[in-house]
């Protein structure tokens, strides 16, 4: 499940679309972008083989203390996202990792909780006309995949 080749920089790499406070308190909504190892292309609609994701959540150190009372804490993301590669006719799991911070009012170490988490392959442009040789020559195609999620954070105690 590791990336093998690193001739693209994103290659195998997750990156941040958003990361914003919802109107409810210590709730935050969370987009991802995906890049599949090697430039991994898959096709946008595939209804044999939709694209999963696990992903788990853990604080990462103490809050630091920001100011006025609020504080900053360290999260992990980690888990798997499993698509259907073009050419390939069986799923196949890769890391997802993401490393970033939110605010909380506690100076104790919150509780952290993904809601629901989605995931589907996030159509580019540049590959909207082209053919991606899959089995099921299905197109358009792409190397990305959107994960949404939300984080719930509960003040410790």
């Amino acid at each position: 499940m590791s990336c093998k080749c690193n001739c693209n920089f994103r290659n195998g790499s997750d990156k941040m679309d958003f990361l914003i406070s919802s109107e409810t308190a210590g709730v935050y909504a969370l987009g991802l972008t995906h890049y599949t190892c090697g430039n991994m292309k898959m096709a946008v609609n595939d209804p044999a083989h939709p694209v999963q994701c696990n992903l788990t959540i853990e604080p990462v150190g103490q809050p630091i203390d920001l100011g006025n009372g609020i504080y900053g804490q360290e999260f992990l993301i980690a888990g798997t996202v499993t698509y259907c590669p073009c050419g390939g006719c069986k799923p196949e799991p890769e890391y997802v990792t993401f490393q970033d911070c939110i605010t909380t009012t506690s100076a104790t170490q919150p509780k952290l909780a993904l809601g629901e988490v989605n995931a589907s392959p996030k159509p580019i442009t540049y590959y909207v006309n082209n053919g991606c040789g899959c089995c099921r020559a299905q197109k358009p195609c792409t190397n990305q995949i959107a994960i949404t999620t939300s984080i719930e954070v509960t003040a410790g105690a």
